[in-house]
């Protein structure tokens, strides 16, 4: 039978087939390589540096997101996230909401945005669950990380994510209105923070075998030892502290940038997109570009270059401006 191809293309489809070009990088997936884990968390010395506002993490803002009459709110305009049909109050979603609120009023200084910001904390703490005079911030659906059987966390659970994130919004509007109810739901979020695996339940906190300290997003028993979101929660620690100048804080926060710069190596992978989690051994282009920001920011909250190093790491392994997609 004649083909009814030219034989050009049928040449052109067989490489496009089969050739692979050396500077393509997977961008999401899952890479079950085996990590060179340490025997124990090494400490180093911080010199903590007081930081500006416009230095800190999460102070970019879009007013377009802000002035979005497509996203769904309640009847007091606080986000409201959708799951499965349903409608409810996401943690984080809030506290990104009410980040960008706090910006947008600290360098256009309408009282609108400050006023928005106060109504998504107030709907933050009324949703909050009170353990033991610690404050937790629920989840209410059900949810499988990666979609796995063996990582459900059903509703309610809790979220260091979520947990550290809260404390930051907290603290700072707390700076802005000097309001004491604030500062006592900063005080009692961060004891959440000190709730411990095996010790308590709930928990969003554990030391590992290695005695690294970790924040962790989704509690789950093997933990997941998820990046983004444990530094995350640093950021919230971190703001905390500077209010305060709690001695617990600053341990604590000592104790994180110690984690994260022990367990760096083991979430790079070279020349490739680094680890989301090390659990699952997931890995994401979007959070490995999100990695390297946050490592920017450690960099700052720490007083430390080391972070900005690995960031320059990360940089190389995957840039999208400079490799073939």
């Amino acid at each position: 039978m004649k083909n009814n191809f030219p034989v050009p293309l049928v040449v052109m489809l067989l490489i496009a087939l089969f050739s692979c070009h050396s500077d393509e990088i997977d961008t999401k997936g899952t890479d079950y390589a085996p990590l060179a884990y340490f025997d124990k968390c090494e400490t180093f010395n911080y010199d903590i540096p007081s930081l500006a506002f416009g230095d800190l993490p999460n102070i970019g803002y879009s007013m377009e997101a802000i002035h979005d009459t497509a996203e769904i709110r309640d009847d007091d305009g606080v986000l409201l996230f959708e799951w499965e049909n349903r409608f409810y109050y996401h943690p984080v979603a809030i506290c990104h909401r009410t980040f960008a609120l706090l910006g947008a009023y600290h360098y256009r200084k309408d009282t609108i945005y400050l006023n928005m910001a106060k109504k998504h904390v107030d709907r933050l703490v009324k949703e909050a669950v009170d353990i033991n005079g610690a404050l937790f911030y629920p989840y209410h659906f059900d949810y499988r990380v990666h979609k796995r059987q063996d990582a459900l966390l059903p509703a309610p659970w809790f979220s260091g994510m979520a947990q550290g994130e809260a404390l930051s919004v907290l603290v700072r509007l707390y700076k802005v209105t000097s309001d004491s109810t604030c500062l006592d739901a900063a005080r009692r979020t961060f004891l959440s923070l000190q709730r411990m695996k095996e010790a308590d339940s709930p928990w969003v906190s554990f030391i590992d075998d290695r005695g690294c300290f970790w924040i962790e997003e989704y509690p789950l028993d093997p933990p997941s030892m998820t990046l983004n979101s444990f530094i995350a929660a640093i950021f919230g620690v971190y703001d905390y502290y500077q209010l305060t100048q709690d001695e617990k804080s600053r341990i604590m926060l000592v104790n994180c940038f110690n984690t994260v710069r022990n367990y760096i190596p083991l979430f790079r992978r070279p020349g490739r997109v680094s680890y989301y989690n090390l659990r699952f051994q997931h890995y994401d282009a979007g959070y490995h570009l999100f990695h390297i920001k946050q490592l920017r920011q450690l960099a700052k909250i720490a007083g430390d270059a080391f972070f900005n190093q690995w960031a320059d790491s990360l940089q190389k392994d995957y840039d999208p401006e400079n490799v073939e997609r």
